[in-house]
C-alpha cells in the first residue's frame, strides 16, 4: 500500500513540474513574440496636401511623408495607422491624444513649440504667392494689398499675411489648399498663400494657367509633432532620421517626389 501512495505520489509530481515547465516555456515564447511584435502608432495627417501626402485614384495614401513614414516603420519595428484630421485643430487633437504623433510636413513655430515637441527638421519650405498666369497686377507681397487672398485655416500662412492682412481687402480661409487653389482657378480669388511645396506641385502641371511669384513669403523648417511628455518616443525618432539622413534615404525619397534634395 506504501509503494501505492509513492508511485501515486512520483506520478503527480512529474505531473506538476511537466505542466510547470509547459507553462514556463509558453510564457518565454509570449514573451519573445510581444517584444517582437510592431507597436501601432496613430499619425495625425492632412491627407489633400500633395506631394506630401494624398490619395490616388483607388483612395491610397501616397507622397513624400507616406514614404518617409514606411521607411521609419521598417527601421522602428513600428506599424502606422493614418488619420486624417482637420488641420486647423491638428495641435489640439495630438495634445488630447487623438493621435500619437503628426506627420504631415508641419512647420516648426515658435508658437507651436511652445504647445508641442518636434523631431529634428527633415526638410525645408516656406510660402509662396501663386496668382493666374495672366495676372500683371500683383508681382511682389506689396500687390496684394487691396486683392482677395486665400490661404488654408490654420496653416502659417496666415502668418505669413498678418503683417500687411490688415491692407487685403479680403482674406479667405478654406478647409484644404486645393479648395483656395480652384477657387483661384474659377476667379474668386485674386491669389493664394500656399505652401511652397504643394504650390509648386500644383503648379507644376497646370504652368500655362498659374504662375509663382519669385518673392517667398517666409521660410520654414519641418519636422514631425510629438506631445511633450512623449520624449523617449521623440528621441527614437531623431535617431531613425539621423541615420537615414546620413545614408542618403531622405535625399532619395526627396529626390523622387520633388526633384531635388530639400530635406534637411
Amino acid at each position: 500500500m506504501i509503494k501505492k501512495f509513492k508511485f501515486i505520489g512520483s506520478l503527480l509530481l512529474a505531473s506538476t513540474i511537466l505542466f510547470t515547465a509547459a507553462g514556463c516555456s509558453k510564457t518565454k515564447e509570449t514573451s519573445k513574440d510581444t517584444k517582437n511584435a510592431s507597436r501601432k502608432i496613430v499619425v495625425g495627417m492632412d491627407d489633400t496636401f500633395p506631394p506630401m501626402e494624398y490619395r490616388d485614384e483607388a483612395n491610397n495614401l501616397k507622397g513624400f511623408d507616406i514614404d518617409l513614414a514606411n521607411e521609419l516603420g521598417k527601421r522602428l519595428n513600428v506599424q502606422f495607422e493614418f488619420m486624417p484630421t482637420d488641420w486647423n485643430g491638428v495641435i489640439q487633437s495630438l495634445k488630447s491624444k487623438r493621435f500619437d504623433i503628426i506627420l504631415s510636413a508641419l512647420s516648426i513655430t515658435p508658437e507651436r513649440e511652445q504647445e508641442i515637441a518636434f523631431s529634428r527638421p527633415y526638410m525645408s519650405g516656406g510660402q509662396i504667392v501663386v496668382v493666374k498666369k495672366d495676372n500683371t497686377a500683383i508681382n511682389t507681397r506689396e500687390d496684394l494689398k487691396g486683392k482677395v487672398v486665400g490661404l488654408q485655416l490654420g496653416s502659417t500662412a496666415e502668418a505669413a499675411v498678418k503683417d500687411i492682412e490688415g491692407s487685403i481687402k479680403q482674406v479667405k480661409k478654406y478647409d484644404k489648399n486645393t479648395e483656395a487653389l480652384q477657387d483661384l482657378a474659377i476667379g474668386r480669388l485674386d491669389a493664394v498663400v500656399v505652401d511652397e511645396l504643394v504650390g509648386r506641385y500644383y503648379v507644376k502641371d497646370k504652368s500655362a494657367d498659374f504662375k509663382i511669384l519669385k518673392e517667398q513669403l517666409s521660410k520654414e523648417d519641418m519636422g514631425i509633432g510629438f506631445r511633450k511628455e512623449d520624449t523617449a518616443l521623440r528621441d527614437e525618432f531623431n535617431k531613425a532620421l539621423e541615420d537615414m539622413k546620413k545614408d542618403g534615404t531622405l535625399a532619395k525619397i526627396s529626390n523622387k517626389w520633388l526633384g531635388e534634395d530639400i530635406t534637411k
